[in-house]
C-alpha cells in the first residue's frame, strides 16, 4: 500500500507543477506600465519572439465583409483566431500617418465592451482612475484562447488606424507589437485615392524609416 500512495502523492505533485507552470504570471490582464510602449516585463517573460506570429487578426465592417476602411459612426469588428493557443493578450487602435508610421503611442477610437467578452476571458485596461478611455483591451483570465472578437468604433476621421497586438502563448513564448497588414484601416473618404502605404512598416519600421528617408523615427 505504501508504495501506491507514494506514487499518487508524486502525481499530485506533478499535477500541481504543471497547474503552476501552465498560467501567466499576470493572470487577470497585463499592467499598465506596458500600456504606452506594449512591451512585456523581460524579467517575466524574457526577449520577445521573432517573425510573424502564429495568428491571424482580421477586420470586418457591419455586414460582415472584411474591409481595409472605416466610416465614423459605424462599428468594426476585429477577429483574431489562433492557430495555437494563447494566454494573454494586449490589443489596441494605434493612430499612423499616411506613410503608416505610428504616431508615438497616440490611439484612436474606443472599444465596445459587450456580454461576450466574459467568455473571450478579455476586459478593457483601465489605467487612469480620472478618465475612462476604453482604448487599450486586455486579457481577464490565462486560460487557452483561440479566438476574440470585439468591437471598435470611433465617432471622427482619424486618419489611419493600426490594430497591433501584443500576445503571449505562455509566460517565455510571446509575441510584442505585431502590426498585421489587415490589421489597418484608412478613412472612407480616401478610398478612391488612398495614400500608399510603404509595406516594410509591418514588418520593420527602422528599415522602413530608412527606406522613407527618415532619419529619425
Amino acid at each position: 500500500m505504501r508504495r501506491p500512495l507514494q506514487l499518487s502523492i508524486l502525481l499530485l505533485h506533478l499535477g500541481l507543477f504543471h497547474l503552476a507552470t501552465s498560467s501567466l504570471v499576470e493572470m487577470s490582464g497585463f499592467h499598465c506600465m506596458m500600456r504606452h510602449s506594449m512591451r512585456l516585463n523581460r524579467k517575466i517573460h524574457g526577449n520577445p519572439k521573432e517573425g510573424p506570429p502564429p495568428f491571424d487578426l482580421r477586420l470586418f465592417d457591419q455586414n460582415g465583409r472584411e474591409t481595409t476602411f472605416y466610416e465614423p459612426g459605424q462599428t468594426y469588428t476585429i477577429r483574431i483566431v489562433g492557430f495555437v493557443h494563447y494566454r494573454g493578450l494586449l490589443l489596441q487602435a494605434r493612430l499612423c500617418d499616411d506613410s503608416g508610421f505610428l504616431i508615438g503611442s497616440l490611439k484612436g477610437g474606443h472599444f465596445v465592451e459587450d456580454s461576450n467578452w466574459e467568455n473571450y476571458g478579455i476586459r478593457l485596461q483601465q489605467c487612469d482612475p480620472h478618465m475612462q478611455t476604453n482604448d487599450s483591451v486586455t486579457h481577464s483570465d490565462d486560460s487557452r484562447k483561440f479566438l476574440t472578437q470585439l468591437h471598435w468604433t470611433t465617432t471622427e476621421d482619424i486618419g489611419n488606424v493600426q490594430f497591433m497586438l501584443t500576445v503571449c502563448e505562455e509566460n517565455e513564448v510571446c509575441w510584442e507589437r505585431w502590426r498585421p497588414r489587415t490589421g489597418l484601416l484608412q478613412p472612407h473618404s480616401r478610398k478612391l485615392s488612398p495614400q500608399p502605404i510603404i509595406e516594410q512598416v509591418f514588418t520593420d519600421e527602422k528599415a522602413a524609416a530608412k527606406l522613407a528617408g527618415i532619419k529619425h523615427l
